[in-house]
């Protein structure tokens, strides 16, 4: 394959020995700008970024800059769908993106018919590859995710009976909330009632006294960190005080949210600032430089950073541009290290022995308590 900005030998012999300028290898990243999802999907932005400009200071993909072209999905899975389209048509090597599951489904079924490749950070619905053979993820899946919590609240936190709200707006928390709820009742636990609400409420005084009328040991809230963080702090106001479980969409901004109210609960996740991977060290680093960011806690940090990586990888080993030849090649990643552990793609498009890890909110910062290996 011939690049821009590389002179033939058949040129030279013509007298033609001015270079076209270097084209930049594009990649797309399909995130939300705005809307409800805008302030969550901000910490991939940065990092997206950061991975880009890491890349091009060790020189590019075969010499050439890379360049990101940002695609807001409108926080829609709508807006999902038409900024793959948009992505497609720029003629970019693969996609980052989309973070939320309901919004990954839909560009993840334009990108599988167009044969573009696609890498989700944080899209932890099982279905989101099952699409095709173009759809990769960085994360663990809610079919881990959900069995490690219901194991640990069974077996770490000795419960025995729990309720479950979920989000009803979002694919990921239905999903994870069926997860958990399969999962417990197998081990033996009891799911005493499961409540539903929309993504865009604010209110859940009606919702919480029906919580009130199940005292169970757990309340399970699978949603993203401005519900969940709302349902805790309105839960805790209202006297309703059992043990708080989430999952990977809590993170440390639910304290923006649900403020005290949350210390004493725990949430599943895939990175801890303290992890000993060689490229999590170098990403704080990077941050602490760049951002003025002493510790990394938002997950979409590293995951967003890996899924970059990964593809320029993949590029890379391609030997050129063909999507189709960056797609083989993402299949064939083996022992990537990336900030969030060792990455090497299954049949599916979904890493190998990703490690869920478990924390606890505490007054300053959230501790790791248990991690387990799939």
């Amino acid at each position: 394959m011939m690049f821009a900005g590389v002179v033939s030998a058949s040129d030279m012999s013509r007298g033609i020995v001015q270079a076209k300028p270097l084209e930049p290898v594009r990649i797309a990243v399909v995130l939300a700008l705005t809307g409800i999802a805008a302030e969550d999907n901000l910490p991939a932005i940065q990092a997206a970024r950061l991975a880009v400009e890491e890349t091009n200071r060790s020189g590019g993909i075969f010499g050439l800059p890379v360049e990101l072209e940002l695609i807001d999905n409108r926080s829609t899975p709508i807006g999902s769908k038409n900024a793959a389209e948009k992505a497609v048509q720029a003629g970019v090597v693969g996609v980052i993106g989309p973070l939320w599951s309901s919004h990954a489904l839909p560009a993840a079924a334009v990108l599988q018919e167009a044969r573009v490749p696609m890498i989700t950070p944080t899209a932890t619905k099982p279905e989101v590859t099952r699409v095709g053979d173009c759809i990769f993820r960085v994360c663990m899946s809610d079919d881990f995710q959900g069995f490690v919590m219901a194991r640990f609240a069974s077996e770490r936190l000795g419960a025995q009976t729990a309720v479950v709200l979920k989000n009803i707006s979002e694919e990921y928390s239905v999903t994870l909330a069926d997860m958990f709820t399969r999962s417990f009742e197998e081990i033996g636990g009891k799911v005493l009632w499961q409540g539903d609400y929309k993504g865009t409420a604010v209110n859940f005084e009606n919702l919480l006294e029906q919580v009130r009328g199940f005292p169970a040991d757990v309340l399970f809230i699978p949603g993203y960190a401005r519900d969940s963080g709302l349902v805790v702090q309105q839960a805790v106001k209202m006297g309703i005080k059992p043990i708080f479980l989430g999952g990977d969409g809590w993170g440390e901004n639910m304290r923006q949210y649900a403020g005290n109210a949350v210390v004493g609960a725990y949430y599943t996740t895939h990175y801890h600032p303290d992890v000993p991977f060689k490229k999590s060290k170098a990403l704080q680093q990077l941050y602490r430089e760049r951002l003025d960011l002493e510790r990394v806690t938002d997950i979409r940090i590293p995951l967003t950073y890996d899924a970059v990586l990964v593809l320029v990888e993949a590029v890379r080993r391609a030997g050129g541009l063909d999507r189709e030849s960056i797609r083989e090649a993402l299949a064939l990643v083996d022992k990537f290290h990336g900030a969030t552990g060792t990455i090497t793609f299954d049949q599916n498009g979904d890493p190998k022995g990703k490690e869920a890890v478990i924390l606890k909110f505490e007054k300053e910062r959230s501790v790791f308590i248990h991690s387990m290996t799939q």
